[in-house]
């Protein structure tokens, strides 16, 4: 093959990928998206499905209300100060595994209030069992039919999705006022569980005690969505019902839209640490530190610095010394004067200086000072410009420092 041929081979191929790969992306960019996530009543959204505007309303009415974008087996304890006592779940899309619906009963136990917006009782995920176990296909039927909402109301029923309802509506978890309530579903039975909410002879809520807690069971999950809080109250109905709990801190369930919060490094290192190989790693780390630290040297053998000396007395040995080499009574007289007046200007909260010192050393004086006469006397001295002896020098700073520790407390 000549190169004029190969290039223009290289050249055809080229243009064919190019236009392959041009009908490819115009075809998939006009296609409609159909992801069911627009389709829910997510806080996050604000189409007439979302659920943002009950968690702006909530937010500014109730103590606290945060989205929750982690399992539900890691809800702390609602008996914890500060601990958000209610969850809202509005029509989850993904199945509740098994080790979240049995925390789930333990927080509902301890105190804590569910609200589920649910139209099928939220299904559990099936448990992974060994293909050598044998099961009836009754037990597989009832394993796959199993939701949360089962375990306390085996016999509740739904409605079928009907148009949108609007009336007055009565009940014990309703708020005093005229309340009107818009739905689609309802309950066609309830199981014998006590109604939380009625409109137009349907029941819409349903209250289960669970141990110290209980679960408000709406049969509607769009009650909670944009669209039907703006022909009804049920924002003012689930306000009043979340905020009558406990400490009215409320939660809303974003995990179970999916809507998972990513997980860092350092959460990630933190939980590996928390298994038993997590333990092996730290113990091997703590074994090659203290090998590192105690078996080996860094560098050669220096010896270690010598420790710096900072003693009082011979900071004063050292400046009287250069004061006696220089003979300066006079400076050392005033160096001793001004130490003085600075310490009465911070006991006085007033300045003392030379010309009022004499005042304020009468005053002590006269208070009953002992060493302020003497004191006295010697500054006259110094202050009229006599020569003050070596003993006279001292007896001055003596005085002086007597004085000094009088006036602290």
């Amino acid at each position: 093959m000549t190169p004029q041929a190969y290039n223009r081979l290289t050249a055809a191929l080229a243009t064919g990928i190019f236009l392959i790969v041009s009908v490819l992306l115009a075809g998939l960019s006009s296609r409609q998206s159909s992801d069911a996530l627009l389709r829910r009543p997510s806080t996050f959204f604000t189409d007439p499905s979302g659920a943002r505007a009950l968690f702006l309303v909530m937010q500014q009415l109730l103590p606290d209300a945060a989205q929750w974008r982690r399992p539900l087996n890691l809800l702390p304890p609602p008996e914890i100060s500060h601990a958000p006592s209610t969850v809202i779940v509005a029509g989850p899309a993904r199945p509740l595994s098994a080790a979240e619906a049995d925390h789930l009963e333990r927080w509902l136990g301890a105190g804590g209030q569910l609200i589920l917006l649910s139209a099928n009782g939220w299904p559990l995920r099936q448990r992974v069992r060994s293909n050598a176990t044998e099961r009836s296909p009754a037990a597989d039927e009832a394993e796959q039919s199993e939701t949360f909402l089962s375990r306390y109301a085996p016999s509740l029923r739904w409605t079928n999705p009907g148009k949108i309802n609007v009336a007055p509506a009565a009940g014990p978890s309703l708020p005093a006022g005229k309340i009107t309530l818009g739905w689609q579903r309802s309950f066609a039975d309830t199981s014998g569980a006590r109604v939380a909410a009625s409109a137009g002879n349907a029941a819409i809520a349903v209250e289960i005690p669970v141990g110290q807690g209980r679960i408000i069971a709406i049969a509607d999950p769009a009650m909670a969505s944009n669209a039907a809080l703006r022909r009804s109250d049920n924002a003012v109905w689930l306000v009043s019902v979340a905020a009558g709990w406990r400490n009215g801190s409320i939660l809303f369930d974003e995990y179970h839209h999916g809507f998972a919060r990513q997980r860092g490094t350092a959460e990630l290192t933190r939980a590996f640490l928390a298994t038993p190989w997590g333990w092996c790693v730290l113990q091997l780390a703590a074994a090659g530190l203290l090998y590192i630290a105690y078996r080996r040297r860094f560098g050669r053998i220096r010896e270690p610095p010598a420790p710096q000396r900072a003693s009082p007395l011979e900071l004063l040995d050292a400046r009287a010394g250069v004061l006696q080499a220089a003979a300066a009574q006079a400076l050392a007289a005033d160096l001793i004067v001004q130490h003085l007046c600075q310490n009465l200007t911070k006991a006085r909260s007033k300045t003392v200086d030379a010309t009022n010192l004499s005042h304020e050393l009468a005053t002590l004086a006269r208070n009953g000072a002992a060493t302020a006469a003497p004191l006295q006397a010697l500054f006259a001295k110094a202050k009229n410009g006599e020569r003050l002896s070596d003993r006279e020098l001292v007896e001055l700073g003596r005085r002086a420092g007597e004085t000094i520790r009088g006036l602290r407390p």
